[in-house]
Protein backbone atom coordinates (compact mmCIF):
# COMPACT_ATOMS: atom_id res chain seq x y z
CA UNK A 1 0.00 0.00 0.00
CA UNK A 2 1.12 3.28 -0.57
CA UNK A 3 1.36 6.85 1.12
CA UNK A 4 -1.56 8.46 -0.14
CA UNK A 5 -3.63 5.05 0.31
CA UNK A 6 -2.68 4.51 3.67
CA UNK A 7 -3.75 8.07 4.60
CA UNK A 8 -7.00 7.60 3.55
CA UNK A 9 -7.76 5.24 5.32
CA UNK A 10 -6.51 6.83 8.69
CA UNK A 11 -9.26 8.87 11.01
CA UNK A 12 -10.78 11.21 9.76
CA UNK A 13 -9.96 14.91 9.96
CA UNK A 14 -11.75 18.02 10.36
CA UNK A 15 -14.44 18.45 7.90
CA UNK A 16 -13.60 21.64 5.55
CA UNK A 17 -17.00 23.37 4.67
CA UNK A 18 -16.17 27.27 6.03
CA UNK A 19 -12.07 26.41 6.53
CA UNK A 20 -9.49 28.86 6.18
CA UNK A 21 -5.92 27.95 5.12
CA UNK A 22 -3.46 30.03 5.87
CA UNK A 23 0.19 29.28 4.58
CA UNK A 24 3.18 32.10 4.77
CA UNK A 25 5.97 29.74 5.40
CA UNK A 26 7.59 30.69 1.79
CA UNK A 27 7.81 33.84 0.25
CA UNK A 28 4.66 32.58 -2.13
CA UNK A 29 2.32 33.38 0.50
CA UNK A 30 -0.80 30.84 -0.02
CA UNK A 31 -4.17 31.42 1.73
CA UNK A 32 -7.04 29.12 0.78
CA UNK A 33 -10.41 28.61 1.92
CA UNK A 34 -13.51 26.39 1.77
CA UNK A 35 -17.03 27.57 1.31
CA UNK A 36 -19.96 26.45 2.79
CA UNK A 37 -20.16 23.83 0.25
CA UNK A 38 -16.98 22.49 0.99
CA UNK A 39 -15.42 24.21 -2.56
CA UNK A 40 -12.08 25.64 -2.74
CA UNK A 41 -10.36 28.84 -3.40
CA UNK A 42 -7.29 30.23 -3.23
CA UNK A 43 -4.94 33.24 -3.32
CA UNK A 44 -1.70 33.55 -3.88
CA UNK A 45 0.65 36.53 -3.45
CA UNK A 46 4.03 37.19 -3.74
CA UNK A 47 4.16 40.19 -1.94
CA UNK A 48 6.21 39.89 1.87
CA UNK A 49 3.14 38.34 3.72
CA UNK A 50 3.44 40.85 6.82
CA UNK A 51 2.06 43.94 4.72
CA UNK A 52 -0.36 41.58 2.47
CA UNK A 53 -1.28 38.54 4.72
CA UNK A 54 -4.69 40.23 6.06
CA UNK A 55 -6.29 42.16 2.97
CA UNK A 56 -5.24 38.43 1.44
CA UNK A 57 -7.12 36.95 3.75
CA UNK A 58 -10.09 39.34 3.96
CA UNK A 59 -10.06 39.60 -0.58
CA UNK A 60 -10.35 35.98 -0.42
CA UNK A 61 -13.47 35.48 2.16
CA UNK A 62 -14.93 38.64 0.28
CA UNK A 63 -14.99 36.49 -2.89
CA UNK A 64 -16.23 33.55 -1.95
CA UNK A 65 -19.03 35.34 0.69
CA UNK A 66 -17.81 33.96 3.72
CA UNK A 67 -17.35 36.79 6.53
CA UNK A 68 -14.50 36.08 9.22
CA UNK A 69 -16.94 35.01 12.14
CA UNK A 70 -18.87 32.79 9.98
CA UNK A 71 -15.57 30.48 9.84
CA UNK A 72 -15.97 27.09 11.19
CA UNK A 73 -11.96 26.51 11.21
CA UNK A 74 -8.94 28.24 10.67
CA UNK A 75 -5.58 25.85 9.80
CA UNK A 76 -2.20 28.25 9.47
CA UNK A 77 1.22 26.75 8.62
CA UNK A 78 3.53 26.60 11.77
CA UNK A 79 6.68 26.03 10.04
CA UNK A 80 9.44 25.33 9.22
CA UNK A 81 9.72 28.53 7.07
CA UNK A 82 10.14 32.10 6.92
CA UNK A 83 9.80 33.46 10.67
CA UNK A 84 8.50 36.51 9.67
CA UNK A 85 5.56 34.79 7.60
CA UNK A 86 4.76 32.33 10.42
CA UNK A 87 4.35 35.10 13.43
CA UNK A 88 2.94 37.37 11.04
CA UNK A 89 -0.11 34.58 10.89
CA UNK A 90 0.44 33.72 14.26
CA UNK A 91 0.00 36.94 15.97
CA UNK A 92 -3.08 37.78 13.78
CA UNK A 93 -4.94 34.69 15.13
CA UNK A 94 -4.29 35.58 18.17
CA UNK A 95 -5.47 38.90 17.97
CA UNK A 96 -8.87 37.40 16.65
CA UNK A 97 -9.17 34.94 19.53
CA UNK A 98 -8.68 37.99 21.99
CA UNK A 99 -11.42 40.09 20.01
CA UNK A 100 -13.80 37.27 20.59
CA UNK A 101 -14.81 36.82 16.72
CA UNK A 102 -12.96 33.37 16.56
CA UNK A 103 -14.84 32.25 20.05
CA UNK A 104 -16.93 29.58 18.05
CA UNK A 105 -13.28 28.37 15.28
CA UNK A 106 -11.44 25.52 15.76
CA UNK A 107 -8.02 26.45 15.23
CA UNK A 108 -5.52 23.63 13.45
CA UNK A 109 -2.31 23.92 12.61
CA UNK A 110 0.15 21.78 9.80
CA UNK A 111 3.80 21.80 9.28
CA UNK A 112 5.28 22.74 5.53
CA UNK A 113 7.43 19.52 5.25
CA UNK A 114 4.33 17.72 6.13
CA UNK A 115 2.86 19.28 3.06
CA UNK A 116 5.81 19.24 0.93
CA UNK A 117 6.04 15.51 2.38
CA UNK A 118 3.24 15.14 0.42
CA UNK A 119 3.64 16.95 -2.84
CA UNK A 120 6.99 14.68 -3.09
CA UNK A 121 5.11 11.72 -2.91
CA UNK A 122 2.74 12.86 -5.94
CA UNK A 123 6.03 12.86 -7.85
CA UNK A 124 8.90 9.94 -5.70
CA UNK A 125 7.24 6.80 -5.21
CA UNK A 126 10.61 5.64 -3.16
CA UNK A 127 12.12 6.95 0.07
CA UNK A 128 13.51 10.25 0.05
CA UNK A 129 14.72 13.20 2.46
CA UNK A 130 12.91 16.51 1.81
CA UNK A 131 15.23 19.10 4.21
CA UNK A 132 14.81 23.21 4.63
CA UNK A 133 17.85 25.06 5.53
CA UNK A 134 17.75 26.02 9.16
CA UNK A 135 20.96 27.47 9.46
CA UNK A 136 24.01 26.66 11.28
CA UNK A 137 24.72 23.73 10.16
CA UNK A 138 21.72 21.67 10.21
CA UNK A 139 18.51 21.41 8.38
CA UNK A 140 14.55 20.80 8.97
CA UNK A 141 14.03 17.14 7.65
CA UNK A 142 11.52 14.79 7.12
CA UNK A 143 11.73 11.29 5.88
CA UNK A 144 9.65 8.69 3.40
CA UNK A 145 11.13 5.58 4.56
CA UNK A 146 9.71 2.04 3.65
CA UNK A 147 6.39 4.15 2.51
CA UNK A 148 5.94 5.63 5.47
CA UNK A 149 6.14 9.78 5.77
CA UNK A 150 8.29 10.38 9.71
CA UNK A 151 7.95 13.16 11.97
CA UNK A 152 9.47 16.94 11.23
CA UNK A 153 12.97 17.06 12.59
CA UNK A 154 16.29 19.08 13.05
CA UNK A 155 19.50 17.41 11.85
CA UNK A 156 23.06 17.97 11.15
CA UNK A 157 24.65 18.99 8.09
CA UNK A 158 26.77 15.47 8.21
CA UNK A 159 23.87 13.56 8.98
CA UNK A 160 21.96 15.31 5.09
CA UNK A 161 26.00 14.47 3.37
CA UNK A 162 25.37 10.56 4.93
CA UNK A 163 21.79 9.80 3.85
CA UNK A 164 22.39 8.15 0.76
CA UNK A 165 19.04 8.45 -1.14
CA UNK A 166 16.79 11.17 -2.72
CA UNK A 167 17.10 14.50 -1.32
CA UNK A 168 14.36 16.89 -2.19
CA UNK A 169 14.12 20.82 -1.24
CA UNK A 170 11.36 23.36 -1.58
CA UNK A 171 11.12 26.09 -3.75
CA UNK A 172 10.94 29.49 -2.21
CA UNK A 173 12.17 29.21 1.45
CA UNK A 174 15.28 30.85 3.30
CA UNK A 175 18.35 29.33 2.16
CA UNK A 176 21.78 30.17 3.35
CA UNK A 177 23.83 27.22 2.83
CA UNK A 178 25.69 25.69 0.29
CA UNK A 179 25.05 21.43 1.02
CA UNK A 180 27.55 19.52 -1.22
CA UNK A 181 25.16 17.28 -2.23
CA UNK A 182 22.70 17.75 -5.07
CA UNK A 183 19.26 18.77 -3.87
CA UNK A 184 15.78 18.07 -6.19
CA UNK A 185 14.22 21.06 -6.10
CA UNK A 186 10.49 21.30 -5.71
CA UNK A 187 7.54 23.76 -6.16
CA UNK A 188 5.96 24.27 -2.69
CA UNK A 189 2.19 24.44 -4.09
CA UNK A 190 0.26 23.79 -0.78
CA UNK A 191 -2.99 24.36 -2.87
CA UNK A 192 -2.48 21.24 -4.88
CA UNK A 193 -2.39 19.39 -1.50
CA UNK A 194 -5.62 21.29 -0.43
CA UNK A 195 -7.23 19.44 -3.00
CA UNK A 196 -6.70 16.34 -2.03
CA UNK A 197 -9.27 14.50 -0.25
CA UNK A 198 -7.16 13.11 2.51
CA UNK A 199 -5.06 16.16 3.60
CA UNK A 200 -7.18 17.12 6.68
CA UNK A 201 -5.44 14.49 8.53
CA UNK A 202 -2.33 16.73 8.39
CA UNK A 203 -4.55 19.45 10.84
CA UNK A 204 -3.76 19.00 14.52
CA UNK A 205 -5.87 21.13 17.14
CA UNK A 206 -3.61 24.10 17.71
CA UNK A 207 -6.00 26.16 20.09
CA UNK A 208 -2.57 28.22 21.19
CA UNK A 209 -1.18 29.07 18.28
CA UNK A 210 1.82 27.92 18.89
CA UNK A 211 4.73 27.89 15.83
CA UNK A 212 7.09 24.30 15.40
CA UNK A 213 10.24 24.83 17.52
CA UNK A 214 12.27 22.34 16.89
CA UNK A 215 16.06 23.71 17.92
CA UNK A 216 14.93 24.16 21.63
CA UNK A 217 14.79 20.64 22.28
CA UNK A 218 17.09 18.84 19.88
CA UNK A 219 19.97 21.38 21.05
CA UNK A 220 19.45 21.78 24.19
CA UNK A 221 22.80 20.95 25.35
CA UNK A 222 23.65 24.27 23.36
CA UNK A 223 21.62 26.64 26.00
CA UNK A 224 24.49 28.83 26.79
CA UNK A 225 24.80 29.52 22.95
CA UNK A 226 21.26 29.70 22.34
CA UNK A 227 20.09 32.62 24.32
CA UNK A 228 22.22 34.89 22.76
CA UNK A 229 20.51 37.77 20.72
CA UNK A 230 20.61 36.80 17.40
CA UNK A 231 19.33 33.01 17.98
CA UNK A 232 16.44 34.44 20.01
CA UNK A 233 15.25 36.35 17.20
CA UNK A 234 14.60 32.94 15.46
Amino acid sequence: MDHRDSLLTMEPGPETNRLLLIDSASQRLCVSAFDATSSLATAVNLEDASTVLFSSISDLLSEIDLPLDELRAIAYCAGPGSMLGLRTAAMGIRAWQTTGILEKVSIYSFTSLKVGAELVSSQEGGDFLLVTDARRNSWNAIERKSGEIGEVKLISNESLEAYSGRIYTLTNFPSWAQPAKPFTQLPYLPENVFREPGFTRLLNPAPDVELLSLRSSEFAKWIPKARTSDNLSR
